[in-house]
């Protein structure tokens, strides 16, 4: 590791010059009450109109670099990222200080969002203030690695369960998911607001809380404007980048998914601070996707109806192809290619793992 790290205090700069990684849209986010652990770094994205921030934490980067950190390894990670990142997003949502205003809701969109976690969080940090509902839209076909205008046109809600949604309150929302291409986030708001509106209740304030890619939130903030909710959306770690397939979320790279098409090298970057770029950098395989195919990578999924097995085999193999086709390009230097076959080994032993555990 000491060589990436020395290759990466050198190069740093031209990376962020190469793949256009925006670095400069970003400052130290004012906390006043929370308690912050010190790893944990908050920062205000400065884009436009939108009230945006970014949570870096060090479980976060680890999730986002390490495509083989699957099941039980995966939970206490994101565990451990939601109770450090909750005391922010209360206080900078306004929750803490108007608490008496409304009622926080807890909108899990099934199967995947709750893997971050958040609610139990929740659970341990402020126990009974908050209700959930549940809403599972569904993909008519498979859609992994591909949220194109045809597959996104075909996303269906297949379950929901709204039974705890306060009558006549003002609410107070919040919602975990991984916004890509934005739209099961899009779908869950729709049902919330359709609800809200039959029982006399009003969204007083929208928050989403995951991995967000930055055009994944700048399309649901003209959604919120549209019903005239205010968005405070927190993302981890970085505002991601979004390849060609609407699904693919780097913080910086070559497109994989636009190469294996039509071998065209269009390369990418996210927004993000640049002492937490910096950081990445040391671990992360360029082009590669951070959450991954989130339903997968977990042991266990609520569906609204009862619980289902992740893939985790299935996102290791994925995640093995994905950066072997990212080798295939060219385009990494020595130190680079270090890192991808560093964690193409670690892919192959908990790969090897999960077969066994299967057999």
């Amino acid at each position: 590791m000491a060589v990436v790290e020395q290759v990466e205090t050198n190069i740093v700069d031209s990376i962020i010059q190469e793949h256009g990684v925006n670095v400069d849209a970003t400052r130290i986010a004012n906390i006043g009450k929370a308690n912050l652990s010190k790893d944990t770094r908050i920062y205000e994205a400065q884009i436009s109109s939108l009230n945006v921030f970014i949570i870096d934490t060090p479980m976060t980067r680890k999730i986002a670099c390490h495509p083989y950190i699957v099941g039980d390894a995966l939970e206490e990670l994101t565990s451990k990222a939601a109770e450090r990142a909750l005391p922010a997003i209360l206080e900078l949502s306004g929750i803490s200080e108007r608490r008496d205003e409304g009622e926080i809701v807890f909108e899990q969109i099934l199967r995947a969002a709750p893997g971050y976690k958040l609610h139990e969080a929740a659970h341990r940090l402020i126990p009974g203030s908050f209700k959930a509902v549940y809403i599972r839209p569904r993909y008519t076909h498979t859609s992994y690695r591909d949220h194109d205008g045809m597959i996104q046109r075909q996303l269906n809600v297949v379950y929901e369960n709204f039974a705890e949604l306060p009558k006549n309150r003002d609410i107070f929302l919040i919602m975990q998911d991984t916004v890509a291409s934005s739209k099961s986030a899009e779908i869950s708001i729709e049902a919330m607001i359709k609800h809200c509106e039959e029982i006399g209740s009003r969204i007083k304030t929208w928050i989403l809380y995951g991995f967000i890619s930055l055009e994944g939130v700048k399309l649901l903030d003209k959604v919120a404007q549209s019903y005239g909710i205010p968005l405070v959306a927190f993302a981890m770690g970085n505002l991601t980048a979004l390849c060609a397939n609407n699904y693919d979320m780097p913080l910086y790279g070559v497109d994989e998914w636009l190469w294996r098409k039509n071998h065209s090298i269009h390369k990418l970057g996210a927004l993000v601070d640049r002492t937490t770029f910096a950081e990445y950098v040391r671990e992360l395989v360029p082009g590669s996707d951070q959450p991954g195919d989130w339903s997968a990578r977990q042991s266990k999924l609520y569906t609204g109806l009862g619980y289902e097995d992740g893939n985790i085999q299935g996102h290791l193999e994925n995640s093995t192809r994905l950066i072997n086709s990212l080798l295939e390009i060219g385009t990494f230097t020595e130190w680079q290619t270090q890192l991808a076959k560093r964690e193409l080994k670690s892919l192959e032993i908990e790969l090897a793992k999960s077969k066994s555990s299967i057999s």
